[in-house]
């Protein structure tokens, strides 16, 4: 084999190697949570909270801030990785459209670096239990039902396939999370009065529209100091890009409230906060054209890359393969190797 056959031949094999290489190691490692992710979502709607000032001057007539237009950032960090695993802190501050912060939570999770479902937790991360989804969706989600960890009861809930949509241009899965219980979040249920006085319960609900007001011979049987207890509603709304996992929008509606024991069944009192939000058009574009960057850059590890490379391969080995048959047949014919087709001329004697 001459050494032209020898280069295509080790060519071939280097392109087919480094197609696999692609497909089984370049691209595993790449399509999971980069241990640089650093991300912020911002959402817009409306609030209704309590106003602390006036609680702390007595003026219950103001006592609340109704359908204040807000802004609530989530942000999502990894802080650290290990193998599969990810550290990451999930922050959320929620300001008044003038910038002012009226309240932030941060949570600290350990989640699969692929299917973002719970990990154990590394010692010494400080991250908190939790069962299946808690900041995201899995990188390749599915038409299914899955399990989502809601921070306000602090409990694993259905996260529910309802149907699915277009985003910007992208294809999403639409999934639906209900949660709806005792109050569990330990940074929030810590703010909040375990009891207040009868007169102030009952200021706070004279703050309140007529309709959401509770019954005055409810207030008047309730004792001088009203034993709280608090409840978390939470309704998600999640657009997922198919191809890649990464929230495309999001709609979120949490409610907090106050109540106690009546003398038929827990009574509501009045709300903590009740936040409604949905995706910021900037950000909704922006995770768009990232999810769109991100298909392509998978689409070429995956399956563009490792094809191009392989075939390339394959071609270099026919080239290799047909030069060492050319010169196989043309050394089978060289000179001496067959009779001479020239008559002989006959001796005279």
């Amino acid at each position: 084999m001459r050494k032209s056959s020898w280069i295509l031949t080790g060519s071939a094999v280097v392109l087919v190697a480094a197609s696999a290489l692609t497909r089984f190691s370049v691209y595993p490692a790449l399509h999971q949570v980069p241990d640089d992710t650093r991300t912020t979502f911002r959402f817009e709607g409306s609030a209704t909270l309590l106003n602390p000032p006036a609680l702390e001057t007595g003026d219950l007539s103001e006592a609340f801030l109704a359908d204040l237009p807000v802004i609530l950032d989530r942000s999502v960090e990894v802080r650290d990785t290990s193998g599969r695993t990810a550290v990451v802190a999930d922050g959320v501050v929620l300001r008044g459209r003038d910038g002012t912060r009226l309240n932030s939570s941060e949570d600290v999770w350990a989640v699969d670096r692929r299917d973002l479902t719970e990990r154990p937790a590394p010692a010494g991360s400080g991250a908190g239990k939790h069962e299946g989804l808690v900041i995201s969706w899995p990188l390749e989600p599915e038409r299914r039902d899955y399990r989502f960890w809601d921070t306000g009861t602090r409990k694993a809930v259905p996260a529910r396939y309802d149907r699915t949509e277009t985003v910007s241009g992208r294809e999403a899965y639409v999934y639906v999370v209900k949660a709806d219980g005792a109050l569990a979040d330990p940074a929030t249920t810590k703010a909040l009065p375990p009891a207040l006085p009868r007169q102030v319960v009952a200021g706070l609900a004279a703050a309140l529209p007529a309709d959401r007001r509770p019954d005055a011979a409810v207030l008047a049987a309730l004792p001088e100091t009203v034993p709280l207890t608090y409840t978390s509603t939470t309704e998600r709304r999640a657009w997922v890009d198919a191809d890649t996992g990464l929230s495309l929008d999001g709609a979120l509606h949490q409610t907090v409230l106050a109540r106690t024991a009546g003398e038929h069944g827990p009574v509501t009192l009045f709300p903590v906060t009740d936040v409604s939000v949905r995706g910021a058009e900037a950000s909704v574009e922006k995770q768009a054209d990232e999810a769109a960057g991100t298909a392509r850059l998978l689409w070429l590890l995956s399956t563009g890359a490792p094809l191009g490379l392989l075939v390339l391969g394959l071609v270099l080995a026919l080239l290799a393969l047909r030069g060492a048959r050319r010169r196989t047949g043309e050394g089978e014919r060289r000179p001496g190797a067959e009779p001479s087709a020239e008559p002989r001329t006959p001796q005279r004697r």
